[in-house]
């Protein structure tokens, strides 16, 4: 009997010889980008989608060269006939066969456009005769590899161009030790969202939920001690006014942290046990003191950074504690208090 692991070397050497139908080559094409979004900033329409990092296979696409964005002009007869069933592929063959190639992002346009994961792409609308209906207006995009490969379309986002809401005026700012409060005139039928970015030349980025609506916001998220630009735009529909004018506002850091809370203390033979809940701003450093009775207080931490504390050496008799959170900015908190007894 042929043992198994000899039958098994003759039955691979058996098929050397054979020659098996060539495989077809791999082709690597760009995955499909399903997630085009448009929304209109002003009098713009801005397309905003995933980069494209896989091929449809799984694999890192190494070797994007191009990003290209399609539009086409939808005729009524078009828009209502791609509105019923099996209305998405009729989109994708009108925008095949009648699309027109409206921007190619490629090398430094490409690089301009990607921010993070994402790319955006903008364009002016057109003007269009007072008292008629602009028409709805089909976006797409697709990529493609060094060597042509393209992907499929993109999903195609349809936008009927609207008017241009008016711009909030009145725009004031007021730095609080709990942000930085923002109000403007209202602007009847619409809502709001709030920019900000921290220097003159860093982008704008959306700092407010979008559609507040009422004409305020504290920014909550403003740190001290730097300067920060805001502006607001009215928002109906995925369609933004143009900004308002920007506020520089400087925000120092003068305000005092919040105070610790639930300090208790917790007196033992010989000694006293001191606990709080932290102060919730971050860094913070504690000041403990003591005194007895009525008399003058002691400094016993200056620098204490932790939430426990424990008095070995305590007076015998009514005794006050009291802590203070301490800021970065040397800023101090308003004094916690609690008291205990000790000695016979």
């Amino acid at each position: 009997m042929v043992p198994a692991a000899v039958a098994l070397v003759l039955a691979i050497m058996a098929g050397c010889g054979r020659k098996a139908a060539p495989l077809p080559p791999i082709l690597e094409v760009p995955e499909t980008t399903t997630n085009l979004t448009a929304y209109q900033d002003g009098n713009e329409i801005v397309l905003n989608w995933a980069y494209p990092q896989l091929t449809r296979g799984g694999r890192e696409l190494t070797d994007l060269a191009s990003v290209e964005v399609w539009r086409l002009e939808a005729t009524p007869g078009q828009e209502q006939a791609s509105s019923g069933p099996g209305g998405g592929a009729l989109r994708q063959q009108l925008m095949l066969g009648r699309g027109k190639l409206a921007a190619r992002l490629e090398g430094e346009s490409l690089q301009a456009a990607t921010h993070g994961n994402s790319l955006t792409y903008r364009e002016t609308l057109p003007s269009y005769p007072a008292g008629t209906s602009p028409p709805s207006v089909w976006y797409a995009v697709r990529s493609r590899r060094k060597d042509g490969t393209p992907s499929a379309l993109s999903n195609i986002v349809t936008w009927q161009p609207r008017p241009v809401p008016p711009t909030p005026t009145g725009f004031t700012a007021k730095p609080e030790a709990g942000g930085i409060a923002l109000t403007w005139e209202p602007v009847a039928g619409f809502t709001y969202v709030v920019e900000r970015r921290a220097s003159k030349v860093a982008p704008w980025e959306i700092t407010s939920p979008i559609g507040i609506d009422k004409p305020s916001f504290m920014d909550a998220t403003a740190q001290q001690g730097q300067t920060w630009w805001y502006r607001v735009r009215s928002y109906l529909n995925r369609a933004a006014s143009l900004p308002s004018a920007e506020l520089e506002v400087p925000y120092p850091d003068i305000y005092p942290p919040a105070a610790v809370t639930s300090f208790l203390c917790l007196p033992e033979s010989g000694l006293v046990h001191l606990r709080w809940d932290p102060s919730p701003e971050a860094g913070v450093i504690y000041k403990i003191f003591r005194r007895q009775g009525k008399g003058s207080w002691d400094h016993l931490q200056e620098d204490f950074k932790l939430t426990e504390y424990t008095d070995n050496k305590p007076p015998a008799g009514e005794l006050e504690y009291a802590v203070k959170a301490v800021d970065a900015a040397g800023n101090q908190s308003d004094p916690v208090y609690c008291t205990a007894r000790t000695g016979p």
